[in-house]
């Protein structure tokens, strides 16, 4: 069977490292990781990827895209800005966003999931918890086509 490919967004570069090392320790998922969402989304405009893990609400960008842009009105927000500039790709992947907000914000949590987050995990990351979600979301994957 191929290996799923995962991409790894933001985040702290420690907790990167160690996501990273998990997944690829079952020779599952290829796994990439980007430091902006920039970079990020210029690399799934190249190439598809089953599934996105954007690693905080706050993720960087290198720069913001048009400042006339509603989505720009988001404030420190920049994963939900992501998310949409995801869901105007032409084959989006599942996307899981790890966030310590995801537990203090109801209202992130709503905006993550009504702009295309499959689902969201909190930090501190239990890999158990991360290792359900990602099958559920990859499943969910094969199963809409």
């Amino acid at each position: 069977m191929a290996r799923r490919r995962v991409l790894l967004v933001g985040g702290d570069p420690q907790v990167t490292a160690v996501l990273s090392e998990h997944l690829r320790r079952g020779d599952s998922y290829e796994v990439e990781s980007f430091d902006y969402c920039d970079d990020a989304l210029a690399m799934l405009q190249r190439q598809p990827f089953d599934l996105v893990l954007v690693l905080s609400f706050n993720t960087p960008w290198r720069t913001w895209p048009s400042l006339r842009s509603p989505a720009r009105r988001i404030g420190s927000a920049s994963a939900i800005l992501f998310l949409k500039q995801m869901r105007a790709l032409p084959s989006p992947p599942r996307v899981i966003v790890v966030s310590a907000l995801a537990l203090m914000s109801p209202r992130a949590k709503e905006e993550a999931l009504a702009n295309g987050a499959f689902a969201l995990l909190p930090k501190p990351v239990i890999l158990g918890e991360l290792d359900r979600l990602v099958l559920r979301a990859l499943e969910a994957e094969v199963g809409d086509r």
